[in-house]
């Protein structure tokens, strides 16, 4: 999969304001969401033969795709929890 969009280096969101968490949080959604969705449609589409190796590339990147929005998962995870207030916390444990 072509790295356009991808991040290697975690970024340390807990320095990010909340509009530039929205905004990072785009950034990084959008390739991996778009990946997914246009090899989805070559999977389904009838009207152009896949081949072993077209098959192999495609799951290759969707996993690829699967990993970056794992990564976006879990930094957006770490940065709402280093962002709840105590009440909060226990607001939620409670639910």
């Amino acid at each position: 999969m072509a790295d356009q969009g991808l991040r290697t280096d975690p970024q340390n969101w807990d320095t990010l304001t909340p509009q530039q968490v929205l905004h990072t949080l785009a950034y990084e959604l959008y390739h991996p969401v778009s990946i997914l969705g246009s090899q989805l449609n070559r999977l389904i589409a009838e009207d152009d033969p896949l081949t072993e190796d077209d098959y192999e590339r495609i799951f290759e990147q969707m996993q690829d795709a699967v990993r970056q929005l794992s990564r976006t998962v879990v930094h957006l995870k770490q940065y709402a929890q280093a962002h709840t207030s105590p009440a909060q916390s226990d607001a939620d444990a409670v639910a």
